[in-house]
């Protein structure tokens, strides 16, 4: 009977320590965004962002700071991302929200987490805006 109990429990944690290890998953970036293109014309105004369902593990958020200073993230968010529900679904004023959690985090400093339960930022992406022809080049 000992024997069937600790088989049990061994059973147990095994299946339960099956599960992946859940990150934001490296996946390979290179974007072109045509910024003068009418479906970007929102992002051409400072401060504003715009949410991309191509690009990265759930999309891309590309916020316009200062200037010609382009921040672009994964809609993944930090928190569980390995959840179907995981990822950014709204941006209020340079913070974006999670769909799946309470999660918010400042996409105008460095996409760091706000509010809890994530404790990461959101994953960044290198941008560099080509200034003659309006291109921005989205890459990791």
């Amino acid at each position: 009977m000992k024997k069937l109990n600790y088989m049990l429990i061994i059973s147990t944690l095994i299946i339960s320590c099956d599960n992946e290890n859940c990150y934001i998953q490296n996946i390979y970036v290179n974007e072109f965004i045509d910024l003068s293109l009418p479906i970007y014309s929102e992002i051409t105004t400072t401060g504003n962002a715009i949410l991309l369902d191509k690009g990265g593990v759930e999309g891309l958020i590309i916020y316009h700071g200062v200037g010609n200073n382009y921040q672009v993230y994964d809609r993944n968010c930090s928190y569980n991302p390995c959840l179907p529900c995981s990822a950014i679904d709204s941006i209020d004023s340079g913070i974006a929200y999670c769909g799946c959690c309470p999660s918010a985090f400042n996409i105008a400093n460095t996409g760091e987490s706000i509010n809890a339960p994530a404790l990461l930022p959101l994953k960044m992406y290198r941008s560099n805006l080509n200034i003659s022809n309006k291109i921005l080049h989205i890459s990791n």
